[in-house]
């Protein structure tokens, strides 16, 4: 539903997304947000640059990554 909408914090600028439950469950964007350190439920932050988030959101709702790319592509987004 639209009301599961969680804050994402990304990048150096901090830009505030609003990230569905479902992009958050992904294997990829949990990896990529532990990764980015603070553990925190409450705030999430990803360390990556905007555009490259921006392109994560668009592959993760177009594209659902294969498990065997998720460590490349971890590699890719996580700065």
């Amino acid at each position: 539903s639209s009301a599961d909408l969680h804050p994402v914090y990304v990048g150096k600028s901090r830009r505030r997304y609003l990230i569905s439950s479902d992009i958050i469950d992904n294997p990829l964007f949990r990896e990529l947000a532990e990764r980015s350190g603070e553990d925190d439920d409450a705030v999430i932050n990803v360390s990556c640059e905007v555009v490259l988030f921006e392109h994560l959101l668009w592959m993760l709702e177009n594209a659902d990554p294969q498990p065997e790319s998720l460590e490349e592509l971890v590699e890719f987004y996580a700065c």
